[in-house]
């Protein structure tokens, strides 16, 4: 029995692997995001790592100023270093960078890639590829499109708020939720669309505002040239000439990079990407963006101020019942589409002579609304079947009439996408009017 119970021991000891393979958090760098841009020839690209600095990450965000003070922008320079590299592919980059940090890169953590506006006009599917088949990265990983040169966004970010990393990076995630002007999109969704015939991809798109940016170089200018006291003179009276140049034009803008505004960080992130295939094809506005969600059927909240000539009112509008219904027929031998998406309704704001007492008047607001609403998003899939792009995901609905794929290919959905005509048929449902009963300009 003694010698049985010896061989057992014997024996589970050789099972036993150790930890010869173990990995050390200190010996690792963490990289939570990185950028590919186009590089000088065809086949080259250049790929610029965010690698975590684990010491000034911890004292960022355990000190007073952690996720919440004034100035985030410097911490969260402090917080990661941008490396950047010339290769041909991903893993040819990795291993150069490996070459000149002390420490391993490593990817388990990496949440955001983004994407110049060059590359990903040449197409994504090599670097998708690479995203896919490398066992560090996860399909949560978020991607986005950046115009001009992605590690741009890297130099250029100064979040107002958050001094971590990761943190910024969580909550551009959140957007999506608050505004519907950021349709943040994952790897898994990316490649479903990308790889299918069906329905076409599209990511949130990032941009620096080059006005916000020479205000804040002449900003940091002014304040070095200048002792405290008149430092405090001289910045007061440079933010009042800013803001008088800036908000001299009347127009309105939600184009990222484009906005008309004073302050905070350079880079902005209203609108989409929008491929066809791998490739980018246009770039909507924050508006756009927030149309292309809702006829998904993935609004979750967003703000929409329709001006008539009785006044203006904002609704605050919500979509609950998933995607909307699709209705195909026909006029004339053309295909006619008709989409319903149903938003559940809060008037949060009417200024000028509206009725919100009663019912005839609310149902007039509603017309007025739907109406607005339709001809905008019917403007907005003309301009994606122009480009060719079925980000709304179309296709989606018109194979569920064909029994097998060998049949839904032979349709040729590409080649009769661009001349299905499209009608959007919204039905806002208000159902609450806010603390006021009267509107200000009513009769």
């Amino acid at each position: 029995m003694r010698r049985w119970m010896v061989a057992f021991c014997a024996g589970a000891l050789l099972m036993i692997t150790g930890c010869w393979d173990r990995t050390e958090l200190e010996e690792e760098g963490f990289v939570p995001s990185f950028a590919v841009d186009t590089g000088p020839a065809p086949g080259v690209f250049i790929y610029t790592f965010r690698i975590a600095v684990p010491q000034e990450v911890a004292g960022s965000s355990g000190g007073q100023n952690g996720g919440g003070a004034g100035g985030g922008g410097d911490e969260t320079q402090k917080g990661s270093k941008a490396v950047s590299v010339m290769a041909r592919s991903l893993g040819e980059a990795i291993n150069l960078i490996n070459s000149t940090v002390e420490r391993r890169l490593n990817f388990v953590q990496c949440q955001y890639v983004l994407f110049g506006e060059g590359a990903a006009r040449q197409g994504l599917s090599p670097h998708i590829q690479d995203l896919l088949r490398f066992r560090q990265f996860r399909r949560t990983v978020f991607l986005a499109v950046v115009r001009g040169k992605a590690a741009d966004s890297f130099k250029e970010n100064k979040p107002v708020l958050e001094s971590s990393v990761t943190r910024y990076i969580e909550g551009l995630q959140k957007l999506k939720a608050f505004t519907g002007m950021v349709p943040v999109v994952q790897l898994h969704t990316f490649v479903r669309a990308m790889e299918g015939d069906s329905e076409d991809p599209f990511t949130s798109v990032l941009a620096i505002n080059e006005s916000v940016k020479e205000q804040d170089r002449r900003k940091n200018s002014q304040q070095q040239g200048a002792n405290q006291e008149t430092g405090k003179e001289s910045e007061s009276s440079g933010e009042k000439q800013r803001s008088d140049r800036e908000f001299q034009t009347p127009a309105v803008t939600f184009e990222a990079g484009r906005m008309r505004r004073v302050g905070g960080n350079p880079e902005e992130f209203p609108g989409a990407a929008v491929f066809r295939g791998d490739r980018l094809v246009d770039v909507l506005s924050g508006e756009e963006a927030r149309l292309l969600l809702a006829l998904r059927g993935d609004l979750a909240h967003a703000f929409f101020t329709f001006r008539v000539p009785q006044g203006r009112f904002t609704l605050e509008v919500q979509q609950h019942e998933g995607r909307p219904r699709i209705v195909e027929g026909a006029a004339r031998g053309k295909p006619v589409w008709q989409i319903d998406p149903p938003f559940d309704v809060d008037l949060v704001s009417a200024v000028g002579a509206f009725d919100t007492r009663t019912h005839q008047g609310l149902l007039e607001l509603r017309r007025m609304a739907e109406q607005q609403f339709d001809a905008e998003a019917e403007r907005l899939v003309a301009k994606l079947q122009k480009c060719g792009s079925d980000a709304l995901g179309l296709g989606l609905y018109a194979r569920r009439g064909f029994l097998t794929d060998a049949e839904w290919r032979a349709y040729g959905w590409r080649d009769r996408y661009e001349e299905i005509q499209v009608q959007v048929r919204s039905r806002f449902v208000i159902r609450r009017i806010g603390n006021q009963l009267v509107s200000s300009g009513a009769r």
